[in-house]
């Protein structure tokens, strides 16, 4: 599956900072996981006191072939 999404690091005395991407992979646990490493790649957030990551959206995957690094189902 495809996935967009949105994670957002919030801090104490900073506002949050949001990144918004798309992931694949197959099970929703792993469009999580995914997601939050890109935003900590793309932000680097340091001292955040609460994340939030959001599946936004399946995109529509006609004609896609399914990633198989996650193992078989």
């Amino acid at each position: 599956m495809t996935v967009n999404y949105s994670v957002t690091f919030e801090f104490d005395t900073r506002p949050p900072v949001t990144h918004r991407g798309t992931v694949t992979a197959w099970q929703p646990s792993t469009c999580c996981a995914r997601a939050v490493k890109e935003a900590k790649a793309a932000l680097r957030p340091v001292a955040w006191n609460s994340m939030v990551c959001v599946l936004l959206d399946r995109v529509d995957s006609a004609g896609e072939v399914e990633p198989e690094e996650d193992g078989p189902q």
